[in-house]
């Protein structure tokens, strides 16, 4: 049996060319190509004119599909070329490597195929000046395409490894690999086979010529290997994930360069700099032809200073930044994104061999005009539109899934009925689909009950509320009755109030899908309203004695219950939270004036917590203005310690400036508070003071100093600044009929 070796190396446009010529020449009755014999189930797909490159096979572990592997090719890969020409001259095509189900077992097992990755090609690139493999392998083997010259190229590069494999150290897992792709060898000669061609990674080529003469420590070597299961199929592959080391273990980081360089062998870099000039325009850059010409100039003369034949790569980028794009590297990460790498995603046939979840998927898909492409597509849905509610439900149920194909955006309108997504196809999000068939042959089935999955492994309420938030807008009803019931049971025998108010929240934000969803959410508002009767129970004694830390805590989420209320549409719960509020305030006051606030923060409520209910009372309307600067001004008061009243005041203001900047006699309060501060208590004070500042807008900041720097300001007829006597009745009753109309009512 006559067996001619091509090394190549993987997606190399000059490997591609030179295999597809010594192919045509060598005319042979077996194509071996490297890659685990699992793949040969795929290879008659190859015929279809649907399965577009760049494609991947997935393999992967039935049993654990986490455990996968992907085999990219573009149409520039010498694999692809290879396989392309066996199946259009109908030549039988064979897979060699070590089978997956062995890999996957070794891997499993944390053996051999742990070991890092190392350059093998180094020497022989240092030895010629350049610091890395890559370059030099590029502009030595793949930039140096000669027609007629296939045969002398591979046998270069077949003695080129030969010598550089005698000093390389042992590598177990290279050795287990050669072992199997001359077993496949030594497999063809006795089926029959008499002109074999290989193509496999040009490492690889010196180890395949002792086929003959190794059979008995091959056998010996492969003997007792672990094995699992595998599984492959057909994947759309991007450009911009030809960059990861799968499967062959090697990547390329300018896919859409060689693209460019497979179909256009001739360009010297004119074309090249056309394409970047036409990305520059339809960007609303102005790039005229002088660019070009000048740039190709400056690309010509970089080659010519560094001995290429033409310009590569390097030299046409250096060229772009300099002169097209003024120096601009970031204009440059606009052609890395859009030529360099690419955006082009590749198409399998309908007959892939797929999984009932894939096909679900997948019909749905078509059914609702959802494409899967690599470019980010934003699809602004309307929940009053069937084709829309149909998207969001199969977008929700994959979030549910985890997987992460569309990404929510905020809405421009402030109603439920409005959802703004992004979507973009990831191949990696095939292999987190094939994870959740275990759960289900459908998308809704799956997403049920991966969601109770989840709910049954979860003991922490706010955490099934989180799921219920995620369940409804999915509309899994099948997972929704018993997430109720667990939070329900969990709920009953809770003592924690901070657990409880954690879960209120997103309780309610999901109760505001009702509307649009159509959905019955009786026994969800049945359970917020004992959720919230709970919290109002247990929230004045969860406020006692409290540290720094935990106060800050409490008081979000008090905030988050207080804005979570305002959504209700129940005056009774609101009026009992208000009320709850009021009197943990009270008794916070009613506690200071036993203990006064001597030595420090005094037992009990802490200030940060009081302030803060001050404040949601104010802006609730349960305080009213002279109340408010009443506890105001004892909070700051000479008879407190510094240290309370900065707590009090972080409390109050946090959140919002608009009341400081607006009602002049909290901010002369204030003022006074601040001026008549000792030094060392200023100095001990001013952390909390501007952290507390910090967190307010620019504009309001910059209107504070303003302020301050005008010191006390003169209350104009009252606390809020809004003088009475200045107010006119015949003109402010000339504003209600534009307010009726944009109220939409018809009195105020």
């Amino acid at each position: 049996m006559n067996l001619y070796i091509l090394g190549v190396r993987h997606h190399g446009v000059g490997s591609a060319r030179y295999v597809r010529d010594r192919l045509a020449e060598l005319r042979p009755d077996l194509l071996l190509v490297e890659g685990p014999p699992e793949l040969d189930e795929g290879l008659p797909l190859l015929a279809s004119a649907n399965l577009k490159p760049p494609v991947a096979m997935l393999a992967y572990n039935p049993d654990n599909p986490k455990q996968a592997v992907y085999y990219p090719f573009a149409e520039f890969s010498p694999e692809w070329q290879a396989l392309q020409w066996a199946t259009g001259a109908q030549v039988p095509i064979r897979m060699l490597d070590l089978p997956l189900t062995h890999s996957f077992g070794l891997k499993a097992e944390k053996g051999i195929d742990n070991q890092a990755r190392t350059d093998s090609l180094l020497p022989l690139a240092e030895t010629d000046g350049y610091t890395d493999s890559e370059s030099w392998w590029e502009r030595h083997v793949e930039q140096r395409y000669s027609k007629g010259e296939a045969a002398g190229h591979f046998e270069q590069v077949q003695q080129a490894m030969t010598l550089l494999r005698e000093s390389a150290p042992d590598d177990p897992e290279n050795e287990l690999r050669e072992a199997a792709m001359r077993g496949r060898v030594r497999q063809a000669q006795a089926d029959g086979f008499l002109n074999v061609v290989v193509v496999c990674g040009a490492w690889h080529g010196p180890g395949l010529t002792s086929w003959k003469s190794t059979k008995k420590s091959d056998t010996e070597r492969l003997k007792g290997l672990p094995k699992v299961p595998v599984k492959t199929t057909w994947i759309p592959w991007t450009y911009d994930r030809l960059g990861w080391q799968s499967g062959y273990g090697a990547g390329i980081t300018s896919p859409g360069w060689y693209d460019h360089c497979w179909h256009h062998p001739t360009d010297t870099g004119v074309r090249w700099l056309t394409h970047v000039a036409r990305l520059f325009r339809k960007n609303c850059m102005d790039t005229s032809t002088a660019h070009i010409i000048e740039g190709y100039r400056l690309a010509e003369a970089l080659a010519a200073l560094r001995n290429l034949p033409r310009p590569g790569l390097p030299e046409l980028n250096e060229a772009t930044q300099t002169v097209l794009c003024f120096g601009d590297g970031i204009l440059l990460k606009l052609v890395e994104e859009e030529l360099i790498v690419g955006r082009k995603m590749g198409r399998v046939p309908d007959e892939t061999p797929k999984l009932p979840l894939q096909a679900d998927f997948e019909t749905l898909c078509r059914k609702l005009r959802l494409p899967q492409t690599a470019e980010r597509k934003d699809y602004e849905l309307d929940l009053r539109k069937e084709l829309d509610l149909n998207r969001s439900r199969l977008l929700h149920r994959l979030t549910v899934l985890a997987v992460a194909w569309g990404r929510r955006g905020h809405a421009r309108t402030k109603g439920t009925f409005k959802e703004v997504w992004t979507l973009r196809w990831e191949p990696e999000l095939a292999i987190q689909l094939i994870e959740k068939a275990v759960f289900g042959n459908t998308v809704e089935e799956a997403a049920t009950h991966y969601l109770l999955d989840r709910s049954r492994r979860s003991k922490l309420i706010s955490e099934l509320a989180g799921l219920m938030q995620e369940a409804i807008p999915a509309e899994l009803f099948g997972a929704i009755e018993q997430l109720l019931a667990r939070i329900g049971e969990l709920a009953t025998v809770s003592a924690d109030v901070l657990e409880l108010m954690q879960a209120f929240t997103p309780l309610v934000e999901v109760s505001r899908y009702g509307n649009v969803r159509k959905t019955d959410l009786t026994v969800i508002n049945q359970l917020i309203e004992g959720l919230i009767t709970r919290v109002c129970i247990g929230l004045p004694n969860a406020c006692y004695g409290l540290d720094d830390a935990s106060s800050a805590n409490m008081l979000t989420q008090i905030r988050l219950v207080n804005e979570a209320t305002r959504l209700l549409e129940s005056e009774s719960l609101r009026v009992l939270w208000l009320d709850t509020l009021m009197a943990l305030l009270q008794k916070a006051e009613g506690l200071l004036m036993q203990t006064g606030s001597s030595g420090g923060l005094p037992p009990g409520i802490h200030p940060r917590i009081a302030g803060g209910l001050c404040r949601l009372l104010f802006d609730g309307q349960v305080l009213t203005e002279d109340a408010t600067a009443t506890a105001f001004g004892l909070a700051l008061s000479p008879g407190h310690e510094p240290t309370y009243s900065a707590a009090w005041l972080e409390g109050f203001l946090t959140g919002n400036s608009l009341i400081l900047l607006y009602d002049q006699t909290l901010w002369n309060l204030l003022y006074r508070w601040v001026a008549n501060l000792p030094k060392d208590q200023f100095s001990e004070q001013l952390p909390i003071l501007r952290r507390t500042f910090a967190r307010f807008e620019p504009a309001d900041r910059r209107q504070l100093g303003t302020k301050a720097r005008q010191g006390i300001t003169a209350p104009t007829g009252g606390t809020s600044g809004a003088s009475v006597a200045s107010f006119n009745p015949q003109r402010a009753g000339q504003t209600l009929g534009v307010m009726r109309e944009l109220l939409g009512i018809s009195s105020l």
